[in-house]
C-alpha cells in the first residue's frame, strides 16, 4: 500500500509538472484512475501517433463531422462542409470522394456507415434524408421521414447519425428528437424507438413544483431529457451510444430489445481546469475486436478505454495542437489491427494511433479475463505487471485467476494491491472457510481440552479453598 501511494504521489508531482508546459510541448503520456480513491496513476505510453492524414486532395477537409472504418480498413469521412463522402486507404491515400462533381447531390453530411458490400447510408442533415449510395457512388435510394401515426406531424426529420443491423435496419440518431433511435425498416417503415433516455427524477423539482405558479410548473413540464450523441454497433449487433451532458451513465450498451446492459456508473471524469465544473462530454464510441470500449470526451479532447465490465484501462490524448492531441475531435473509429483513428473537426485532420506491447497485453488479458479465462489470462496479466508493477487491473486478473486456483492467500494480496475490497473479502471468506473445513477437527479438539483443563483447574481451586476454610476455620 504505502509503494502505491508513493507511486500515486509520484504520478501527480509528474502529471503537475507537465501541467506547467506549454501546449506545444506536451508529451505523448497515458494513465489510469486509481479504482479507490480516483487519482492518477500514470502508466507506459498505450498509443503512438504512426500517421497524420491531411493531405486529401483539393479541397481538403472542411469540418467533417464523422468517421467509418470498414472490414478492408479503408475509411470513409463525412466532409460535411464540402457537402461529400470522402473514400481513404487506412494510410490516408484518397481512394475517392462523392459529392457534387460526382453526381451526387449532399447537403451537410453528418454521418456515415457502410455495410459489408461496400454500400455507404450517409445521414444528409441538410435535406432530412438517409441516402443510399452504391459502392461506386451512385444513388441507390433516399429514406425520409416515415408515415406513422406514432409521429408526430411536427416532428422534424433531420438524421445526424445512422447505422445498420443484420436485418437490414436503419438506426437514425435524430438532431430534433429525444426519443432515441428511430428504427427505419428497408421500405421506409417507421419500426419503433430504442434508447430513450428519462428525465431524472429531482426532489428539488418536486418540491419546487408544489410550490410554483401554474407558468412555472408549465416549464418545468417542457424539461427534456439527455440527448444521445452517436450510436455504433459491434460485431456481435450490440448498440453503444454515449449520452451527452450526464452526470452518470454517459455510456450505454444496448441489447435486440433495447435494453442497457452496459454497467451503470460515472465514465470519465471531472474536471475544474477552466474555473467551474465540467463533466465528460462523450461524443462517439469505437469497440474493437476484444470488446475493448474506446469512449471520445469532447470536453477534455482525451480518448477513455474501458473493459466490458466498466474497469478503466487507459486514458490518452488531450487538447493541443502536437500529435496525439486534439482540437475539437468529433469522431473515432478502430481498424482489426487494432489502430485507432480519430477525427479532428477543427483541424481537420485525422490521427491513426497504434497500440503498444503494454496496450495490446491489456487487451488480451481482458479478453480472456470477461471470458471467464482467468488462467488464460494469467500469462499476459503478468507480463503487463512485468511492464508496470502499480497497473491496478492486472493485479486483480492476477488475483481472479488465483482464486481459480483455490490459492485464497495469495489472491487476498493481489486484492490488496489491486485496491478491490469486494474480491479481498470474497477471498478472505473462501480462506476462513477453507481453513475452518482444514483445522476443524482439531479446533474442537483443542476447545475440548481447553474447556476440560479449565474444569480441571477451577475444581482445583474449588479443593483448595475448602481446605483452607476447614484448617483456619475461615
Amino acid at each position: 500500500m504505502i509503494k502505491r501511494i508513493s507511486a500515486g504521489i509520484i504520478g501527480c508531482c509528474l502529471l503537475v509538472l507537465i501541467a506547467a508546459l506549454p501546449v506545444h510541448a506536451l508529451p505523448q503520456m497515458s494513465y489510469t484512475l486509481d479504482p479507490m480513491y480516483g487519482y492518477k496513476i500514470p502508466i507506459p505510453l498505450t498509443y503512438t501517433v504512426d500517421n497524420v492524414i491531411l493531405d486529401v486532395g483539393e479541397p481538403g477537409l472542411n469540418k467533417p463531422s464523422d468517421l467509418f472504418s470498414d472490414d478492408k480498413g479503408q475509411l470513409y469521412v463525412a466532409d460535411t462542409d464540402n457537402n461529400r463522402i470522402v473514400k481513404l486507404s487506412g494510410d490516408g491515400k484518397l481512394l475517392a470522394s462523392f459529392g457534387e462533381e460526382q453526381g451526387v447531390a449532399l447537403d451537410q453530411p453528418s454521418g456515415i456507415f457502410v455495410d459489408e458490400l461496400g454500400d455507404m447510408f450517409v445521414a444528409d442533415t441538410g435535406s432530412g434524408k438517409v441516402i443510399h449510395l452504391s459502392p461506386e457512388g451512385e444513388l441507390v435510394e433516399e429514406f425520409v421521414k416515415p408515415e406513422s401515426s406514432l409521429l408526430s406531424p411536427d416532428l422534424e426529420f433531420a438524421p445526424d447519425k445512422v447505422i445498420m443491423d443484420r436485418r437490414g435496419y436503419l438506426y437514425v440518431l435524430n438532431k430534433t428528437d429525444y426519443s432515441g433511435f428511430m428504427m427505419i425498416d428497408a421500405m421506409n417503415r417507421f419500426r419503433g424507438y430504442i434508447g430513450a433516455n428519462r428525465v431524472p427524477f429531482d426532489w428539488k423539482k418536486l418540491l419546487i413544483r408544489l410550490l410554483a405558479t401554474p407558468e412555472q410548473r408549465e416549464q418545468l413540464n417542457n424539461a427534456v431529457p439527455q440527448q444521445n450523441a452517436n450510436l455504433t454497433i459491434d460485431s456481435k449487433g450490440f448498440i453503444y451510444a454515449p449520452t451527452v451532458l450526464s452526470t452518470a451513465d454517459q455510456i450505454k450498451k444496448f441489447n435486440a430489445m433495447g435494453e442497457n446492459i452496459y454497467k451503470k456508473q460515472f465514465f470519465g471524469e471531472s474536471s475544474i481546469d477552466s474555473g467551474t465544473l465540467e463533466n465528460p462530454y462523450f461524443v462517439d464510441m469505437a469497440i474493437d475486436q476484444y470488446g475493448i470500449i474506446n469512449a471520445l470526451d469532447a470536453m477534455s479532447r482525451k480518448i477513455y478505454q474501458y473493459d466490458q465490465e466498466g474497469n478503466l484501462l487507459a486514458v490518452f490524448g488531450g487538447q493541443g495542437d502536437a500529435k496525439s492531441r486534439f482540437e475539437y475531435p468529433s469522431s473515432i473509429v478502430v481498424d482489426k489491427a487494432g489502430s485507432i483513428y480519430v477525427l479532428d473537426r477543427d483541424r481537420n485532420n485525422i490521427q491513426r494511433f497504434k497500440p503498444t506491447r503494454f496496450a495490446e497485453l491489456i487487451h488480451e488479458a481482458s479478453q480472456l479475463h470477461y471470458n471467464g479465462r482467468y488462467e488464460e489470462a494469467l500469462v499476459p496479466w503478468k507480463e503487463v505487471l512485468k511492464i508496470d508493477e502499480n497497473y491496478p487491473l492486472a493485479h486483480r486478473g492476477v488475483a481472479k485467476a488465483l482464486m481459480k486456483e483455490e490459492k485464497w492467500k495469495e489472491a487476498m494480496k493481489e486484492f490488496k494491491l489491486g485496491e478491490d475490497q469486494d474480491g479481498y473479502s470474497k477471498a478472505f471468506a473462501e480462506y476462513r472457510h477453507d481453513f475452518m473445513r482444514q483445522y476443524l477437527g482439531w479446533i474442537i479438539i483443542a476447545a475440548v481440552l481447553i474447556v476440560y483443563v479449565a474444569y480441571l483447574i477451577v475444581r482445583f481451586m474449588i479443593r483448595v479453598t475448602n481446605t483452607v476454610i476447614r484448617r483456619y476455620g475461615f
